[in-house]
């Protein structure tokens, strides 16, 4: 029986949790192999195969892509292996943080997203993609008259995007195309019925200015004491939202750990924070092998923990 694990080969993978944040944008995103120049991002990959078939189809391109589903990301890992490709790394992250963390501004030269979630429902358009800030971001990161190239099953998400474009810097080519991409749910919509799809290129020809992200580590707290029966967590709301839904500490090891979820811009992070006994006193950050981003609220997350080591004491 055939394994949904047998992904080949674990070469294109990035780990968050082994990136160093304190070098800011790391240097694999910005360039990637000897004498390639070329970089270009999907959104979204699904299974993989358009992101394999661009990788074979072009060894001078670099391609990077972003997926939030493990099981997706383990059979594009499969495809890339079968195709021989090497020119593509994938990430298991959220868009909108891995434009904004991960790539440098000015560097891509294209971007594609294949049938986003068009959150059809009023009440859930929020949740859409291709919001005036993202493209906004996007915009920042592309070469002047690079391109971002979406399509969509969904013809009033296409209105909807056409809509939201003043002062991001784009302009916009609409046209209906037919099923050219065979990806799993491009076939998924033929199956339907459905044949042709709104294609949307948006080109970066227009002035902008934005302002560059910086990315900080995260701080890293050491309390002269601490008594681990005392601690008491306390969870914060508001536009940053921090829970702790475990706390854990081994005697023996005399050590803790702590779960923290933190949503921030929509967007959620889990983040395991530690609490060890060094020379220096108890040390509280994020725990080796983390694979967070360096985020307002992540800090926020390790702050609180810290307090709660100090009040733990009194």
């Amino acid at each position: 029986m055939k394994s949904n694990y047998n992904y080949g080969s674990l070469g294109p993978f990035i780990d968050l949790s082994l990136l160093d944040w304190a070098d800011g944008y790391p240097g694999v995103f910005s360039g990637g192999s000897s004498g390639v120049s070329s970089l270009e991002v999907e959104i979204g990959f699904g299974t993989g195969e358009y992101l394999a078939a661009m990788g074979a189809a072009n060894p001078g391109v670099n391609f990077i892509g972003f997926e939030q589903c493990p099981t997706r990301i383990i059979k594009t890992l499969r495809k890339l292996h079968q195709a021989g490709v090497v020119n593509t790394r994938v990430l298991r992250i959220d868009a909108v943080w891995g434009f904004r963390f991960l790539l440098a501004p000015g560097t891509l030269d294209r971007v594609h997203c294949l049938f986003p979630c068009p959150w059809p429902k009023k009440k859930h358009i929020k949740h859409r993609l291709f919001q005036p800030a993202f493209l906004r971001l996007v915009r920042s990161r592309l070469k002047a008259n690079g391109t971002l190239r979406i399509v969509t099953d969904h013809q009033p998400y296409a209105q909807w995007i056409g809509e939201g474009l003043e002062a991001t810097g784009f302009s916009l080519q609409r046209r209906t195309i037919g099923a050219v991409h065979g990806t799993k749910f491009e076939k998924k919509w033929q199956e339907g019925g459905q044949e042709l799809f709104d294609e949307l290129t948006l080109t970066a020809d227009q002035p902008y200015e934005f302002s560059p992200v910086e990315v900080l580590p995260v701080k890293i707290y050491f309390s002269k004491g601490f008594d681990p029966d005392r601690m008491v967590l306390e969870g914060v709301k508001g536009l940053i939202t921090v829970s702790f839904p475990e706390y854990l500490f081994d005697p023996k090891r005399n050590a803790g750990m702590v779960h923290a979820i933190v949503s921030e811009d929509n967007r959620m992070q889990h983040v395991w924070v530690g609490i060890e006994r060094t020379a220096k006193g108890w040390c509280v950050a994020p725990a080796a092998g983390t694979a967070i981003l360096p985020t307002e609220g992540v800090q926020k997350a390790v702050e609180i923990v810290f307090q709660a080591v100090e009040r733990s004491q009194k």
